[in-house]
């Protein structure tokens, strides 16, 4: 008979780790630290990861956030999550595949009611609630039809529950905005979440939590709200200080109770808040390293790697920013995706250019001439470059920043699209 694929008994090696997904960085990080990984990926992500000199084996899946693919990808190759010390990943939308799989007889899996509050945005609402944590009303929509019915008035924000990178996400100020919305997500989608529009700034808390002890809370504030992205405005932020203008204490200490009511003891987080007149409000927090360059910038400014500690967290190993200690760069390090028009691209600015420019310490470059891109407003994932700048302050890095993305705009040449369309 073949081997059961879910519930045989079995006793892997300690750090035997099933991966759902490919990203390189954690999955190099697990490996440094000793483990043996096995990837689930798709097709396409398993030549990615040939590509990037991954020997390991790999599962194929149609899909690896879903659990019955994934198992009968396992299955494929003999094996079950029980052959696993641990099923993980860094892949949002895999988070809860992960710990249901671990669940399945892994030695050490991960609480599945924590995976899906650090997914499902209403649930996660609901908990911090719970535990006196200010959060703006919400309701879950089946459809839009609820959602024109629901008890809130406008201004909300509609988005998916279990969204990122604000794609399908929208600010409805008149009910009318709704024809909109049914317009791009079309009349039959669904489900919702509708949430009062809470005014004030964007932060964003990127850090460790060990234990249920919060060892890193690194505060930034965005140039723009990231749902501005759909309006043409740059996702970018920077760091802050204590002795800034702005809630960085009392923001750090809304992360621990965020985290504590969420009971995510273990592992790295990317949580957002809105700051409005001295009122905190928490918006969404995700058991995952935040988009961007935020790695670089936590990096640079407390020498905190946080792959690092994603990995160590993963495989219950000692956090090496516990071991080695946190140091604090007095500079802000800012970062900002850069966007380009939708057309096909002749030409973009050089790495050596863009690190010229001032305050620029890291540059990346996502797109090559030749290549056709879309409308980037679409989502805050959307991008032709990175920068990272280094500046004596929050507000002069704020302003590189804002000069670097208005000057590389400027500088690519993009073909309009020949269509005439996005």
């Amino acid at each position: 008979m073949p081997p059961d694929p879910v519930s045989r008994p079995s006793t892997p090696a300690r750090r035997s780790v099933l991966y759902l997904g490919w990203q390189r960085e954690p999955v190099e990080s697990l490996r440094r630290l000793g483990a043996q990984v096995t990837c689930v990926v798709t097709p396409e992500l398993g030549r990615t990861a040939r590509e990037q000199d991954f020997e390991g084996p790999l599962a194929i899946a149609r899909d690896h956030t879903d659990t019955e693919d994934v198992l009968g990808a396992v299955a494929e190759l003999g094996l079950a999550p029980a052959d696993f010390w641990t099923v993980c990943t860094e892949d949002e939308f895999a988070v809860v595949a992960a710990a249901v799989l671990g669940s399945l007889g892994s030695a050490h899996p991960a609480p599945v009611p924590v995976a899906l509050a650090l997914r499902d945005k209403a649930y996660q609402k609901q908990r911090a609630r719970a535990a006196g944590v200010a959060v703006a009303d919400w309701v879950r929509c089946p459809d839009l039809e609820a959602v024109r019915s629901s008890p809130i008035e406008p201004p909300f924000v509609v988005k998916p529950p279990a969204g990122a990178g604000s794609q399908q996400t929208w600010i409805v100020t008149d009910p009318g905005d709704l024809d909109a919305v049914e317009s791009h997500a079309g009349p039959g989608s669904g489900p919702w979440l509708v949430e009062r529009f809470v005014p004030g700034e964007e932060l964003h808390v990127d850090g460790v939590v060990r234990d249920g002890r919060v060892l890193l809370a690194s505060v930034s504030r965005y140039l723009n709200n990231v749902i501005e992205v759909h309006q043409g405005r740059l996702v970018a932020s920077a760091t802050m200080d204590d002795t800034d203008d702005g809630p960085v204490a009392r923001t750090a200490e809304l992360t621990e109770q965020v985290l504590a009511a969420l009971a995510y003891t273990d592992g790295v987080f990317h949580l957002e808040a809105f700051h409005d007149d001295g009122r905190l409000t928490f918006g969404e927090c995700a058991g995952r390293i935040g988009g961007g360059l935020i790695q670089e910038a936590v990096l640079a400014k407390y020498g905190v790697d946080l792959y690092a500690e994603w990995a160590a967290a993963a495989l219950d190993l000692p956090s090496p920013a516990a071991v080695r200690g946190i140091r604090t760069m007095k500079d802000s390090f800012g970062w900002a995706n850069i966007p380009t028009r939708p057309g096909r691209i002749r030409r973009l600015p050089s790495l050596d250019e863009m690190r010229a420019r001032p305050g620029v310490v890291e540059a990346q470059l996502w797109a090559k001439a030749g290549e056709t891109v879309g409308d980037m407003s679409l989502g805050s994932h959307l991008l032709v470059a990175k920068a990272l700048v280094r500046a004596p302050s929050e507000a002069v890095a704020r302003e590189q920043l804002s000069h670097v993305a208005a000057w590389f705009e400027g500088a690519a040449e993009v073909d309009p699209p020949e269509d005439g369309h996005e």
